[in-house]
């Protein structure tokens, strides 16, 4: 659906949910090493140029979304993870 102010494309809150949803997995994954996030920029960045020139706007935003939030650090959502040997009781 399309914005009329700006004729950018509006994502829906289902939409929204989604793309959070893959963003956090993306960024634990991420914190244990598992993808980077030059990857991940690079794939969403393929993504979006790919549906833009199929002129898809409504998938194109969603790939720049993910592209722009997957790959910023939050450190809100960092968690801390202890090396083994190192769990409490361990001496």
């Amino acid at each position: 659906m399309a914005d009329d102010s700006n004729d950018r494309p509006v994502l829906s809150g289902g939409e929204l949910a989604l793309a959070d949803t893959v963003i956090l997995l993306m960024k634990v994954m991420s914190m244990h090493g598992i993808i980077d996030s030059a990857a991940i920029r690079a794939v969403f960045s393929e993504l979006e140029d790919r549906y833009r020139a199929q002129n898809l706007a409504t998938a194109a935003e969603m790939a720049e979304y993910l592209r722009r939030h997957a790959t910023n650090a939050d450190h809100a959502t960092f968690i801390r993870v202890q090396t083994p040997g190192k769990e409490a009781g361990d001496t």
